[in-house]
């Protein structure tokens, strides 16, 4: 219980040194800060005018690349589900068409 109280007793003494701290660090570090962002900005602005068409390029050529693999996706799930409705439906109607056919076959053999 000693510990926990001593824990207790240092960590509210460390922030009370550290909270004046760190508002001076803030105070001395944000205008400098936004010095350098402000150096940065032609910097930045050459970044924008160069790699903009290459972000545009990009983008033009993730979206038809998405649209590509949707359309693709779209007509793979369609044969899916046309394979599924031939399993369920037809094989069930071919298994039936046999069976009556053996049942009602004339007895001088089947034919076609």
């Amino acid at each position: 219980m000693f510990a926990l109280m001593r824990g207790l007793f240092f960590g509210a003494l460390a922030l009370v040194a550290l909270i004046p701290i760190a508002i001076l660090l803030a105070v001395v570090g944000l205008p400098i800060l936004a010095v350098i962002g402000v150096l940065a900005l032609p910097v930045l602005l050459v970044l924008f005018l160069v790699g903009l068409p290459f972000l545009i390029i990009f983008a033009v050529l993730a979206g038809l690349l998405g649209a590509v693999f949707g359309i693709v996706m779209a007509f793979l799930s369609l044969g899916i589900v046309v394979v599924k409705v031939a399993i369920v439906v037809l094989i069930p109607l071919l298994i039936i068409g046999w069976v009556a056919r053996r049942v009602f076959a004339s007895d001088q053999g089947m034919r076609v």
